[in-house]
Parts: C-alpha cells; sequence; structure tokens
C-alpha cells in the first residue's frame, strides 16, 4: 500500500518547471496587481475609518497617539508596491509547490488543479489564521504583543500544514482502498473541519482584545476586507496560472 509521500502513476501530461515558473510568475503578477486593487477600493476605506475613530479617541484621551513616520500617502503607494510584490513572491513559492505535486492533484486541467491548491494555501494562510487570530485595524492593538501574536500567526500556519497533510494522508489511503470520490471527500472534509476546530479550542485568544469605545463595526469591516484581499490574491494566482497552463498546453497540442 502506497503512502501519501509516494508518488502515484502520473495522470497529467508531463511539464517543464521553467515553462511552468514562467505561467504563474505572470499570474502572480496579475494576482498582485488585483489585490492591490482591492487595497485601494475596499481595504483602505476601511483603515480611514478606523484612523478616524482613534483620532477621536485621542482627542478625548481614550488612547495615546504615536508619530508617524510616514504620512499616510507614503504608506499607500508602499502597501501597493508591496502587494504587487508579494503576488510575484508567491507565484514563485506556489510554482514549486504546485509542480511538485501537480500529478497528486484531482482535476482533468490545470485551471482545476491550480485553483484546488490555491484553495488550500488561502485556508492554511488566510482563513484559519483570521478565524484565531484576526487582523486588527489601526487603534486596536499594542506593539508590546507583536511577539505574542507572531508566534500565534505561526503556530496556527503549522497547524494549517499539519492538517493539510493529514487530510492528504487520509485521502490516499481510502484510495489505495477503493473508497469512491464522493465518500472520500466528505471524510476529507470532516477530518479537516475536526482539526481545524480543535486547533480553535487549543489555541490562546488575540492578546489584542477590541477596546469597548471602539466601534464592531468598524473592527469588522476592516477584518473582511482584509481577508477578501489574500482570496483575490489567492484565487487570482490559482485561476489566472491554471488557465494559463492549459492555454500553452492548447497552443502545443
Amino acid at each position: 500500500m502506497s503512502t501519501w509521500l509516494e508518488p502515484r502513476a502520473r495522470t497529467a501530461p508531463s511539464l517543464s518547471f521553467p515553462r511552468l515558473l514562467g505561467r504563474f510568475t505572470l499570474a502572480g503578477l496579475f494576482a498582485g496587481l488585483l489585490a492591490a486593487a482591492w487595497l485601494l477600493l475596499v481595504t483602505e476605506p476601511t483603515i480611514r475609518s478606523a484612523l478616524v475613530v482613534e483620532e477621536a479617541r485621542q482627542a478625548t484621551g481614550a488612547s495615546r497617539g504615536h508619530e508617524e513616520l510616514f504620512s499616510r500617502t507614503t504608506q499607500l503607494v508602499g502597501g501597493v508596491l508591496g502587494t504587487v510584490l508579494t503576488g510575484v513572491v508567491l507565484a514563485v513559492v506556489f510554482a514549486t509547490v504546485y509542480g511538485t505535486v501537480r500529478h497528486r492533484l484531482p482535476g482533468r486541467t490545470d485551471l482545476a488543479r491550480a485553483t484546488l491548491l490555491a484553495a488550500i494555501g488561502f485556508g492554511i494562510v488566510g482563513l484559519l489564521p483570521a478565524i484565531i487570530i484576526p487582523a486588527n485595524p489601526p487603534g486596536v492593538g499594542s506593539p508590546h504583543t507583536v511577539s505574542t501574536r507572531t508566534a500565534i500567526y505561526g503556530a496556527v500556519l503549522l497547524c494549517g500544514v499539519v492538517i493539510t497533510m493529514l487530510t492528504a494522508a487520509l485521502v490516499s489511503l481510502l484510495r489505495d482502498r477503493g473508497v469512491g470520490t464522493a465518500p472520500t471527500a466528505l471524510a476529507a472534509t470532516v477530518l479537516a473541519v475536526a482539526l481545524a476546530g480543535l486547533v480553535m479550542i487549543l489555541m490562546p485568544d488575540s492578546p489584542d482584545p477590541v477596546p469597548a469605545d471602539f466601534p464592531a463595526s468598524v473592527v469588522r469591516n476592516f477584518r473582511l476586507a482584509s481577508l477578501g484581499q489574500l482570496l483575490v490574491l489567492w484565487a487570482g494566482m490559482g485561476v489566472a496560472g491554471g488557465w494559463l497552463l492549459d492555454r500553452s498546453a492548447q497552443r502545443a497540442d
């Protein structure tokens, strides 16, 4: 009986890594631009709302202000450039992982396989951390808790990777025993959800509670906008990269 680490018979046609890397780099640039547009149109308004609340709290003495090293415009430009660069860097990592596990992913096309891998990546890097230790807008959180938040975030990412590995092992085991696609998918989903729930129970709460006088709607909108930005980045990566690979394969035929 094979394990999930052992290669299966390749059902997908071979694909050179330089070609794969080139397509995903373009996809990463495209995804980064989409995420940057989301930052400007959706995330930035929520940040400005949070800044208005923070300025009002400072005026009433409810919080202590601090001098900004860079202007808001400079921060915004840096955020846009950083988001685009993140898309390109992420594309290199994504292409490497995809090239390694491509033959093991279900789906008849690279679009389906790459989209599935992007969904898994979003679940590990975006969704699970957002549930356990969600992002906070300006005015919420203390610089003294950065190390604690970073440690929790890293632990959540590690747990996400372990959950993925265990789920993949279960899928491989069920396939080797001839279990059908629907029962296998159901069992994998139940296992992943159960393990994610266990992580949510065992992980410590965020060290930065939301102040009672900070509008909950502002916090909620910022967290949803931040999560949406990650979703756009990962979805753009998977869909665009898979589409480019399929298009390239069609031209080669």
